[in-house]
């Protein structure tokens, strides 16, 4: 008898359990990859709120930009740039209204201690500067840029190593494989480091990130309710501690749209 009791009690939790986690939400973000120390450290109130768990892939926008148009399965991008996602807009890979833009990215260049400014510093470096690939990568294009205003980019043609995206860049300096390069300055913040300069702002365009869901999304609530939580004003005051520009609050609603 205690037995039949014991299985039937056993029973009863299962029934109460399953229907709570049968619906198991994971939202696949794809991310990226200077973004995604910021993404790792937002996320958990957000899982909290909706006991929804975010699985990440991060990469150069430029790379995931390939995956999404070639039907990669994810529910929400986080491109470093707004030209990727506005392409997958053009091309009818997103869904109606949600391209958005959720984050400022500010260039910064890793430096060993020095008294020299940055134009003196990048004119007289004599070994390699290192950069994200600006093909593929938006803050690699920002360095680019930056250089080109400078007058630099073609004096400084055999010095530049490329990097696949932000975070690689970051690592072949944090390795000790260069020791002057271009990373995202919310890179330098995340790991504590101050051997570094923010780029003025005036030396290249505008870092705008954009998020928007793909169509084959198989979870665009839940993915909305995510872009919703980043460009909270909560959301963009951790943004900011977190080495990101300020976000006019005009930019918080979508380019002729409110979302979904």
């Amino acid at each position: 008898m205690v037995r039949r009791l014991s299985l039937l009690l056993s029973a009863l939790l299962v029934a109460i359990v399953l229907p709570v986690n049968a619906d198991n939400c994971t939202l696949r973000v794809a991310v990226a990859a200077s973004f995604r120390p910021a993404l790792e450290e937002v996320l958990p109130e957000f899982e909290r709120r909706h006991a929804c768990v975010v699985q990440i892939s991060s990469g150069s926008s430029g790379v995931l930009y390939q995956q999404i148009a070639h039907r990669a399965p994810f529910d929400l991008f986080l491109s470093a740039d707004r030209e990727r996602p506005e392409l997958l807009e053009k091309q009818g890979g997103a869904l109606a209204n949600s391209r958005q833009t959720y984050a400022l990215g500010l260039l910064a260049l890793w430096h060993p201690k020095s008294e020299s400014n940055i134009e003196q510093l990048l004119q007289t470096w004599p070994d390699k500067i290192v950069l994200a690939d600006p093909k593929v990568a938006p803050f690699g294009s920002a360095a680019r840029q930056a250089l080109q205003s400078l007058d630099l980019w073609k004096k400084k043609q055999t010095q530049l190593a490329r990097a696949h995206n932000a975070g690689q860049a970051y690592l072949m300096l944090d390795s000790g494989n260069a020791q002057l390069g271009f990373v995202a300055a919310s890179q330098m913040q995340a790991a504590g480091r101050d051997n570094y300069w923010l780029l003025p702002q005036h030396l290249y365009k505008p870092i705008e990130q954009q998020l928007l869901i793909p169509t084959q999304s198989r979870r665009p609530k839940e993915a909305q309710s995510l872009a919703n939580y980043l460009r909270s004003g909560e959301v963009q005051a951790q943004l900011y501690h977190l080495g990101y520009g300020v976000l006019p609050t005009q930019d918080r609603s979508r380019d002729g749209g409110s979302g979904l």
